[in-house]
């Protein structure tokens, strides 16, 4: 049974506009399945101070609305992360899980 969210939909553009507005923000992916061939698939969500969780979403619209983005460990979710991420490293569990951590 689907765990209920507070989330809003949130795409590249709008991710692009946080980062030029110098806007706080955090994300951090969850495992949402495998591939056929086994490789583990994640979504991204970004979080703000006060506002719901925002879900990575595609651009383009499908007769069933706005679907997910999901990324593959490599290049997608690294490439992603270095462009669109909160700038913390990416930490990989032995059970696929992804924590982030200050670099610093």
């Amino acid at each position: 049974m689907p765990i209920a969210r507070n989330q809003i939909l949130i795409t590249l553009d709008g991710v692009k506009d946080l980062q030029k507005r110098e806007v706080a923000f955090r994300c951090r992916y969850e495992l949402v399945g495998f591939t056929d061939d086994g490789k583990p698939r994640y979504q991204c969500i970004y979080l703000r101070d006060g506002e719901p969780e925002a879900i990575l979403v595609s651009t383009r619209i499908t007769p069933l609305g706005p679907e997910a983005r999901y990324f593959n460990i490599w290049p997608g979710l690294f490439k992603h992360h270095l462009e669109f991420g909160d700038g913390r490293d990416l930490r990989f569990g032995a059970d696929y899980s992804i924590t982030l951590e200050s670099n610093g």
